[in-house]
């Protein structure tokens, strides 16, 4: 079990998807990583340490369930909120969008040696079957996650969880809820959404960002609280707060300053930004970027 007082290098860590990530109101300054190969079918168990922002698309052959481990009914997976007989599933290629409001939580993903198709990732239901499936995950990673990998009780595990997966993706499909208008899919929305910003040399203003895609800040605002349970401005902040945590700690030039990695990405009121700098991440940029060049 690998264990990180830094979100971005947790995040980096975990495998089987494309995320983007940002933690939302941390709690404890401990986020952990485990992994299983179980003969074919890789267990990942985690903890966080915060809430989570995160949009991601599989980048796995098979489909991958992901399952939470505790708060289950704080984790909310597009749009939808889980509970102890949910979980999500994603096929291979699936986005998603999944986000946890200022909690430290924990949860598993399984990457199923197959893939079961479908357009788009979704909710499986199963009375029985998800608590089943929970149990027996905590039982294997408690039995083997510190054991030497490829051995006979690996493989055993790896069939009986495939087993129970499969017992719940059998079951019922939870349809997606219907919200605002009939016409507008708000997956598409976000996806757009995330491809513009991506696209831009800096953070855009929300209200840019919705003229971009064509739509107004109220279905915008929607989408956003929707998908990851934040304003776009509150998303969009995140995100540059992130991108640049990850740039401040990232070998740089000898000369280059503080100042000079801020109006790389937009930023002009050095003040301002370091102060909410300070209060999400405990720390000056002045102090990330020093620990950096030791």
């Amino acid at each position: 079990m690998l264990t990180f007082d830094d979100f971005d290098a947790w995040g980096e860590a975990v495998s089987g998807a494309s995320l983007r990530l940002a933690c939302n109101g941390i709690e404890t300054r401990r986020w952990t990583l485990g992994m299983l190969d179980l003969g074919g079918v890789v267990l990942q168990v985690a903890s966080e340490g915060a809430g989570t922002i995160c949009y991601g698309a599989s980048t796995h052959p098979g489909t991958i369930l992901f399952l939470p481990l505790t708060l289950a009914g704080e984790q909310i997976c597009n749009g939808r909120r889980l509970d102890s007989e949910t979980l999500l599933a994603i096929p291979r290629g699936g986005d998603f969008q999944i986000h946890v409001r200022r909690r430290a939580h924990s949860w598993c993903s399984i990457a199923l040696p197959f893939d079961v198709p479908h357009t788009g990732s979704w909710i499986a239901r199963s009375a029985a079957g998800v608590p089943r499936l929970t149990r027996l995950v905590m039982r294997i990673a408690q039995s083997l996650i510190d054991r030497p990998t490829d051995t006979a009780a690996h493989r055993e595990a790896g069939r009986a969880l495939v087993a129970a997966a499969s017992a719940c993706l059998g079951e019922e499909r939870e349809p997606p809820p219907q919200v605002g208008r009939p016409r507008l899919d708000r997956g598409d929305l976000i996806r757009r959404a995330m491809v513009t910003i991506e696209g831009q040399a800096s953070t855009p203003a929300a209200g840019d960002l919705a003229r971009d895609l064509g739509v107004t800040s109220r279905t915008l605002l929607r989408a956003f609280q929707e998908a990851f349970g934040v304003p776009p401005k509150r998303f969009l902040l995140l995100r540059q707060l992130h991108a640049v945590r990850r740039s401040l700690g990232a070998p740089g030039s000898a000369d280059e300053t503080v100042a000079d990695v801020l109006t790389r990405h937009g930023i002009w009121e050095f003040g301002r930004f370091a102060s909410r700098y300070r209060t999400h991440f405990g720390e000056l940029p002045s102090h990330t970027w020093r620990r950096s060049r030791r």
